[in-house]
């Protein structure tokens, strides 16, 4: 077997279905083993392009694609990619062609530092020393794109060790890695989560783009259905929970934000998009109960009141089941209600009287002048 063909059944046995990218010297031989394998090929007709597409793969089916990349300028044209889904926590595996070995230094074609030019945007950057510890080295790599926070590994492999072959008994085959495992919060912290959000008089939940990712949709649905406090949904958090369920502010993002005594993160990153949880947007004494797979994102910004650390399907799950055994449901006659509702009825109402201004009385006056 060659390393091509070694490559491609590794990648079949951890169960990679989808392969993107610009086939040229050395790596035209893989995408046809990706193919002869049963993984889907899909040319692009740039790197960067086809490496959105396998993140974006990879992130609505939770298992990474591979972006298939020559070397040099191939893998150079990837490494927007790869900082975007590194930035955003997408599962992708970029593989790219390089270089024999043996021409190292000596201006081989397309000769570029590959490996340590990815490393500073991805999980793991390696190329693999011989051909028997290619599967691996791909099982590595499938699961650190997906275990923890998901994001971006390289893997080089240049032209001689692609074109080079041994026997496949002599090859290391991996068997195929388990999805990620479902980790609880510890039951003392969901207790004290309960509690902050009981005593809460202006509580707010943030829907982010980590509950989408974890499929913790029906718990959080169930969470707001049963208390009725009020939610925001950030833009890549936006269907998890409705927009057009009665507990959505969104119209009064600004006043939520600012008057909320308790907000619970759900999968929600305090980073720009949130304004990092700071003054004059948030609350200066605001507790904020953050749900999150990543340990190093508590205190990020801010002091964690409460750390929820685990998968955050199962966490919404525990907290559900401790928010359903008190039976609290947050009043719509509370002020707090009252006063998001007022915001929400007045903010509809002047969008719609832009939408008239911008969009259509415009438009009406157009179609008017070529009115026979």
């Amino acid at each position: 077997m060659d390393g091509n063909k070694i490559i491609a059944r590794s990648l079949a046995q951890q169960g990679v279905q989808y392969a993107f990218g610009i086939v040229g010297i050395p790596v035209i031989d893989l995408a046809m083993a990706f193919q002869l394998e049963g993984i889907k090929y899909i040319g692009f007709r740039n790197e960067q392009a086809a490496c959105y597409a396998a993140q974006a793969i990879g992130y609505i089916t939770r298992k990474p694609a591979v972006c298939l990349t020559v070397s040099g300028p191939g893998l150079l044209h990837v490494i927007g990619g790869m900082s975007n889904a590194q930035s955003n926590c997408w599962p992708v595996i970029v593989i790219g062609g390089s270089s024999d070995q043996a021409q190292e230094r000596l201006g081989a074609f397309q000769e570029c530092f590959q490996v340590e030019s990815s490393r500073l945007h991805c999980k793991m950057s390696a190329r693999p020393p011989n051909l028997s510890s290619i599967p691996r080295f791909v099982a590595d790599a499938v699961k650190l794109s997906t275990y923890g926070r998901p994001g971006a590994v390289y893997l080089d492999f240049p032209g001689d060790l692609l074109n080079a072959t041994v026997s496949e008994e002599d090859t290391d085959w991996i068997p195929s890695i388990p999805e990620p495992p479902s980790t609880m919060a510890s039951p003392c912290q969901v207790a004290k989560a309960v509690k902050l959000i009981l005593a809460a008089e202006k509580p707010l939940f943030i829907i982010g783009k980590g509950a989408a990712y974890a499929k913790a949709e029906d718990p959080i649905r169930n969470i707001v259905n049963q208390t009725n406090i009020p939610f925001l949904p950030t833009p890549m958090g936006k269907g998890v929970v409705s927009d057009l369920h009665r507990c959505c502010v969104g119209p009064a993002r600004s006043l939520a934000l600012q008057k909320a005594d308790v907000v619970v993160l759900f999968g929600a990153r305090l980073n720009w998009m949130l304004h990092f949880g700071r003054l004059p947007r948030f609350n200066p004494d605001v507790k904020v109960i953050q749900i999150d797979i990543s340990p190093e994102e508590f205190h990020s910004s801010l002091p964690t009141a409460v750390a929820l650390h685990g998968d955050l399907r199962t966490v919404s799950k525990q907290l559900e089941e401790e928010l359903v055994k008190t039976g609290h449901v947050f009043k719509d006659s509370s002020l707090w209600w009252m006063s998001l509702k007022e915001k929400v009825c007045q903010n509809r109402e002047v969008n719609q009287v832009s939408i008239l201004h911008i969009c259509i009385l415009p438009f009406m006056k157009q179609s008017q002048r070529y009115t026979p």
